[in-house]
This record gives structure tokens, C-alpha cells and sequence, in this order.
């Protein structure tokens, strides 16, 4: 090795071990991801989310963001499309009352969705209301006074929706069934027409709108569909 080397060798030296110190204090694989964030090693996969339709809502979402987890056509029961005044406007006060009444307490917004079912001569669809209200409190006061108990049967049998639920079947007009779930702040009533009395569907499209709405507020995508909902019941 030639004199004119040494200095720089040297300075390589130095380097090297400045590197090995660091890596030492660094803790083994690195500063943990934050939850969602993409991998430190380059892969730009979100870490998956495991949402769950007991997991309770309480982020309060804007507008655009309730809106976007009332489910769209093909992610309600198959044979469907959209109403006339599907997500067309602002859910108003008036869809989170009980009977006609004064919006309940805490009312924030509110977001709805229409489905007529394809090739029906009868007035058949389903309709999702979604309301937000400012605290768990007053979402669980307006989901006791929500569901309408006039004339209609509770039907039993099927999983729980959120942190509570209730599926009413109505004697007549073919047995229409309206489901209603509160998760967190947030309650959500779904209304079948011609069901035959069987809340398999309110059900289904229920639990799919509460997991979109946990979808919307841990940042991701609304996603899930009543299909998905009902894979999973049939697998349990």
C-alpha cells in the first residue's frame, strides 16, 4: 500500500464503525410502522385492517365521508339498482326522527340510500338511513325511540349488527322487514319491502353499511358488501 493510501483507508475505517454504532442503538428491524402505514422495507402494501361490526363508530365523519359508506347498487342484494334519489342529496333531520317527530338530540348528519329491485311491477326496494349524533349517549336514546313497533313482529335468529340491533318483520305489505343497529355515535335503520317476513337481506345490508362505515373512518376505502356479509354467515 502506498503512503498517499493511509489517510484515506483510514478515513474509511472510521466510517464504517460510525455505521456499526448506529446500527446497534437502532432497535432490531428498525422504528415499528405506524398502524396502516406502508412497509419501511419498500413494499407499498397497506398493512391489512381487521375490521369487525363490533367495533363501535366514533370518529364523526363529514358529509363526503358518509356518504361514501352508504353502499352503492351492486353492494346491497343482487337484483337491485339505484332509486331515483339514491345518495342524490344530504340526508336531512327529518330521516334520523322517530314518527314523524322533532330530530333527536345531538342529530350532526345524516346520509340515505334507495334500491328498486330490477324487473319488479311492485313497489319493491330497500332504503338505508344513516344518523350521526355528537356522543354515544344520544345515538343510544334515538336508537331506543327509532324503531317502529306498531303492527310488526321482532324476528329472532339472526347475529347481532354493532353493539346492538333488532329486526322488526311488519304483518302485511309482503312482509317488509326493517332492521335497526347503533354502533358507537352512529344508527342505521334498513327497510326491505316485500321480504316475506325473512330479515336475511335487512340483515346483510345492514351489517355491510356499519363495516363500510368503520372502513370510512379508519381512512380506507368503503368496500364491504352485503354478499361478502353473507359468505361469512354462511362459514360460521
Amino acid at each position: 500500500m502506498t503512503r498517499s493510501h493511509i489517510p484515506l483507508t483510514s478515513t474509511l475505517l472510521a466510517c464504517l464503525a460510525l455505521s456499526a454504532c448506529a446500527a446497534d442503538k437502532e432497535p432490531q428491524g428498525g422504528p415499528p410502522a405506524a398502524a396502516g402505514a406502508p412497509s419501511a422495507k419498500g413494499s407499498a402494501a397497506v398493512q391489512p385492517f381487521k375490521d369487525d361490526t363490533d367495533v363501535p363508530l366514533t370518529r364523526q365523519l363529514g358529509q363526503s365521508e358518509l356518504t361514501q359508506a352508504i353502499p352503492d347498487a351492486p353492494d346491497v342484494v343482487p337484483g337491485y339498482y339505484r332509486g331515483s334519489s339514491h345518495k342524490s342529496q344530504p340526508g336531512k333531520a327529518d330521516d334520523c326522527a322517530p314518527l314523524n317527530g322533532p330530530a333527536p338530540s345531538g342529530w350532526q348528519r345524516a346520509g340515505r340510500g334507495e334500491y328498486d329491485f330490477q324487473g319488479s311491477t311492485l313497489s319493491r326496494g330497500i332504503r338505508v338511513n344513516v344518523c350521526q349524533f355528537d356522543n354515544a349517549q344520544n345515538a343510544k336514546a334515538a336508537y331506543g325511540l327509532w324503531p317502529d313497533k306498531d303492527e310488526v313482529t321482532e324476528v329472532k335468529g339472526s347475529s347481532q349488527v354493532g353493539e346492538e340491533s333488532i329486526f322488526l318483520a311488519h304483518s302485511g305489505s309482503g312482509g317488509s322487514v326493517a332492521g335497526y343497529s347503533r354502533s358507537g355515535t352512529v344508527v342505521v335503520q334498513i327497510h326491505v319491502e316485500d321480504a316475506g317476513g325473512d330479515p336475511k337481506d335487512a340483515h346483510d345490508v345492514l351489517a355491510a353499511t356499519i363495516k363500510r362505515l368503520q372502513q370510512v373512518q379508519a381512512g380506507r376505502r368503503a368496500t364491504a358488501t352485503a354478499t361478502e356479509i353473507a359468505e361469512l354467515e354462511r362459514a360460521r
